[in-house]
This record gives structure tokens, C-alpha cells and sequence, in this order.
């Protein structure tokens, strides 16, 4: 029964690169629309959003940005008046894109590199579920290279190649005590790797309506020889040892986007996306450990739902520098109730965001945004771990980027 237990602990919500942690902010002017745009805005970031659009973009391009994910929960337990919180940590995923190639051609290449997964939550050891965690940091790093070609002058087509690095830290505690009272615990780390694809069409009718469709692949990410440290009583070192290996698959789901955009006048545009995320693809979770595999093998389920998205907003050209933006949207979780997890206790969530652009000369802009996001709080049990309780989530994403054209 206590290797059960211990087994329950180790698998259940570890290594989750879905539920709430995928990042949409590698574009500041998207996020200043709540991630809308993929239709309206041609440039560089073109290489994440819609890779068919690159080749519509005049000019040659390199920008580098951030955002600080400020990522707050809140827990309390079924029948307890005492609310736990997440410490404060902020998650800074970054991109980079570069597009090049002749000016006005029918064709353009370019690179990117951003964070579309990751995520970076404290519990502390003090709480109910520390159980089923204690602490998570992860991040899945892109590296597309892109190839983009005008078919007509209205149409256009690209795709690029995927690869993801992914590494993740994740600690929690164990129900097994030491003499002096404290708590066993595991930590498990490790980088996997995989691949994908990323595809889009780009149309547009003069200067009226602009479609954008894209299609991101799912990345199935092999992690191998991850290390895994347990400290548990002396009673059960011979059956858990202290220094392990595992390996484990992480699906990371596929994106189909639906964009629009069309200018109500010469200065104001208005965009939306609507997105599918293929979420089905993470039906459970397992890992194989190097030694007493046997006794430590397992798969927990997850059971995950299709998501969807829709996000809308507006850009507005005060003069030549300075352009505002506007934007809000709707995420409908692929969480099921019984399935929550503390790492991304996730919900339906609406969000909000403004942003700008200011150019200082033809040569350079600064792109900067900020979107909040209100997860619906959400009263949950879970089939595994029996944690029962309350979550309430914020998340804040500030950011910033600056972008060279030549």
C-alpha cells in the first residue's frame, strides 16, 4: 500500500506542458489585441502567427522581446477557512525573429526562436496539495526556420520546421516522515526534445478584408534520462532509490487559427482569431524509471477536451509614431472538473489587454502590451490525488519589444 501511495504522488500531475501553460506572446502588438492579428499584422512575428504572410512583408526585419507572466493561484480546501498562495515568480519567455530576403520580392526566409509552452508556479510545502506539488518550472524553447512565397499579389504561402527543447524542474512532497518529523519529497528534471511544423495561407482583397489561416503541429517531446531524487525513510531506500532516471512523452497539442481583419478607415482596423487547440491528444500521462521500474511504472489519465479561443480588438493610427491598441478574449479550458492539477489549476477564462507602438524613424519601432487574464474560479475534486478544494487564478503579462527594419 505505501509503494501505491508513493506511486500515486510521483505520477499524477507531473511534467503538464497544457492546461493554461501555453504562452501566446510572442508578437507585443498581438498581445496589445489579447492575441489577435494573425490577418492584420505582416511582419516578422508572421513566422509564429501565420507563416504565410512573411513574404508579404517590404521590408527586412529583426526584433527581440519579453513579457514578465505573473502567474497567481489561490487554494482553499473543502471544509478549511485557511487560503493558500502561490509565491510571487514571474515567467519570462522570449522571442526572437528575424526575416530577410530581396526587398519587394516573392519571396522571404526567416528564423524564430520564443517560448509557445512554459510556466513557473510556487506552492510552498506548507499546503494540502503539496503532495501533488510543491513547485514547477518549465519551458519549451522553438527553433522555426521559414520559408514564405507571394503566389499572386494577393496570396501567399509558408511553412516551417519545429524543433523543441524542453526542460522542466518539478518538486513535491512525499506522505512518508523521518524520525525528526519532516516530510520525504522527489525532484524530477530533465530536457526532452521534438519536432513539428507550422503552415499558413495569407489573402487579402486590396485593402478591404485580409483571411489568415494557420496550422501548428502537434510537438511530441521525448524526454530521456531525466534525473529523478528521492529522499524517503530508510524503510524504503531498497525499493526506491535515491538517484534514478525516467523517461517520458509529453504531448504538446496542435493549433488550428482562423483570422480576420478589415479596416474601418484609413487609420482604424479591428481583428479577431478564432482558434481550435487539439487537446485530445493528451489522454494520460506515464514514465518509465531506469531502476525498480517495476515498482515505479505507471500511467495516470487525463482525459483532456478539444479548446477553443476567441480573441478580437483594435489598432488605432493616432499619426505617423504612435499607434494604440485594444483587445479582449475567451478561452474555454480542455481541463475537466475531476481532472484539476495544482500546477495550472485552469478554468474557462476571460482576458483584457491595451498596447502601442511608437517609432522612432523608419529604421525602429517599440512594441509594449499588457494583457490580464481571470480564470473562473472552479470548486474541484480529483479522481487521483482526492484534493478537494477552491481555485481562484490571476495571470498579468506586461511586455515589451524592439524591432529593427532595414
Amino acid at each position: 500500500m505505501r509503494k501505491v501511495l508513493l506511486l500515486i504522488c510521483i505520477i499524477s500531475p507531473v511534467l503538464l506542458w497544457a492546461q493554461g501553460s501555453q504562452v501566446n506572446t510572442q508578437s507585443q502588438k498581438s498581445v496589445g489585441m489579447s492575441g489577435a492579428g494573425s490577418a492584420l499584422y505582416i511582419d516578422e512575428t508572421s513566422i509564429f502567427y501565420n507563416p504565410g504572410a512573411l513574404a508579404k512583408m517590404s521590408s527586412n526585419a529583426v526584433s527581440l522581446g519579453t513579457s514578465g507572466i505573473m502567474y497567481r493561484s489561490a487554494f482553499q480546501e473543502v471544509g478549511s477557512d485557511i487560503t493558500h498562495e502561490t509565491a510571487f515568480k514571474i515567467s519570462p519567455p522570449v522571442s526572437l525573429f528575424a526575416a530577410f530576403g530581396p526587398k519587394d520580392s516573392w519571396w522571404k526566409a526567416g528564423i524564430g526562436i520564443y517560448n509557445p509552452f512554459g510556466g513557473n508556479v510556487d506552492w510552498g510545502t506548507e499546503w494540502p496539495g503539496r503532495y501533488s506539488l510543491t513547485h514547477l518550472s518549465m519551458r519549451a524553447f522553438y527553433i522555426q526556420p521559414t520559408l514564405s512565397f507571394r503566389v499572386t499579389e494577393n496570396f501567399s504561402i509558408g511553412g516551417g520546421f519545429v524543433y523543441n527543447i524542453g526542460m522542466v524542474d518539478l518538486a513535491k512532497a512525499l506522505p512518508y516522515s523521518f524520525p525528526d518529523g519532516s516530510e520525504g519529497h522527489v525532484n524530477l528534471k530533465g530536457t526532452g526534445s521534438g519536432m513539428g511544423y507550422n503552415l499558413g495561407v495569407h489573402y487579402h482583397l486590396e485593402d478591404e478584408i485580409s483571411i489568415s489561416l494557420n496550422y501548428r503541429s502537434k510537438v511530441n517531446t521525448k524526454l530521456e534520462g531525466g534525473d529523478a531524487t528521492f529522499s524517503v525513510p530508510s524503510a524504503l531506500s531498497s525499493s526506491i532509490p535515491a538517484e534514478n532516471k525516467f523517461d517520458a512523452e509529453l504531448p504538446l497539442p496542435s493549433t488550428f487559427t482562423l483570422g480576420l481583419a478589415l479596416p474601418l478607415n484609413e487609420k482604424v482596423n479591428i481583428a479577431a482569431d478564432a482558434s481550435i487547440i487539439n487537446y485530445t491528444i493528451y489522454k494520460e500521462l506515464g514514465f518509465k524509471f531506469k531502476e525498480n521500474g517495476e515498482l515505479l511504472d505507471n500511467v495516470s489519465d487525463k482525459k483532456y477536451q478539444n479548446a477553443f479561443s476567441l480573441r478580437g480588438g483594435v489598432d488605432i493610427q493616432t499619426n505617423e509614431k504612435l499607434a494604440l491598441r485594444a483587445g479582449a478574449g475567451f478561452v474555454y479550458s480542455p481541463v475537466q472538473k475531476q481532472y484539476v492539477y495544482p500546477e495550472t489549476p485552469d478554468n474557462n477564462r476571460y482576458m483584457g489587454s491595451i498596447g502601442f507602438t511608437y517609432s522612432f524613424n523608419p529604421n525602429w519601432d517599440l512594441n509594449a502590451a499588457y494583457v490580464m487574464q481571470y480564470v473562473l474560479p472552479r470548486t474541484a475534486q480529483n479522481v487521483v490525488t482526492k484534493l478537494n478544494g477552491r481555485y481562484a487564478t490571476y495571470i498579468h503579462a506586461p511586455g515589451i519589444s524592439l524591432t529593427y527594419k532595414w
